[in-house]
């Protein structure tokens, strides 16, 4: 196969996995991530339970995507803010992220669900941290956070502490509140305390 050749596959491998993925995000919303099977979302986007587990092989795979587009949308903006100080590109990240939680929060509830249902908090990382670090990082080496913080534990602590405020927040919805994001704000308290905590005084 040639090269152009591999790239039309490549395409249409992806745009599969799109359809799949928009149809699962649809499906989770309408009947609920646990009330969802592969074979309804293999139908939904018109392919086979086959081609559907190709891409996902366990539908706890969908909510480990959700995550990382999320975080790309958010990496993709302050990539343009590289002058900016590190603390404020981190402040601006999680912003970008609580807005499109706040945007789809049933969607985000579902998501939620299914990556506590498919033990995601426990056998994987944070999909954050290969985010926070290298801001971190540059903060550091431009002095504007404190030479003393151990950047690792820094972006562990800066995930942590936002997917705990996620959860919480999830729980705080509830009937027509799920659906009105204007009403429940993502706190960013935790956030600005290590933000505090980490940067070089003055």
């Amino acid at each position: 196969m040639s090269a152009a050749e591999q790239g039309v596959g490549g395409g249409r491998a992806s745009a599969t996995r799109n359809v799949l993925y928009e149809a699962a995000a649809a499906l989770f919303v309408e009947r609920g991530y646990e009330d969802t099977t592969m074979a309804d979302i293999a139908e939904r986007a018109g392919t086979s339970r086959r081609t559907a587990f190709n891409h996902f092989p366990a539908k706890g795979d969908i909510p480990m995507l959700w995550t990382r587009r999320m975080a790309d949308v958010a990496v993709d903006v302050i990539t343009g803010s590289a002058g900016d100080p590190a603390p404020e590109r981190i402040r601006a990240y999680f912003r970008l992220i609580s807005e499109l939680v706040e945007a789809e929060p049933e969607l985000t509830r579902q998501m939620m669900l299914g990556w506590t249902a498919a033990t995601g908090p426990i056998r994987y990382e944070s999909q954050l941290l290969a985010d926070l670090t290298p801001l971190l990082r540059d903060g550091q080496a431009r002095g504007e956070i404190r030479p003393t913080v151990d950047v690792a534990e820094a972006a562990r602590t800066l995930s942590d502490t936002y997917m705990g405020v996620i959860f919480r927040w999830v729980r705080a919805q509830d009937g027509t509140a799920a659906h009105d994001a204007g009403q429940h704000a993502v706190p960013h308290g935790g956030i600005e305390l290590i933000l505090t905590a980490i940067r070089t005084p003055g």
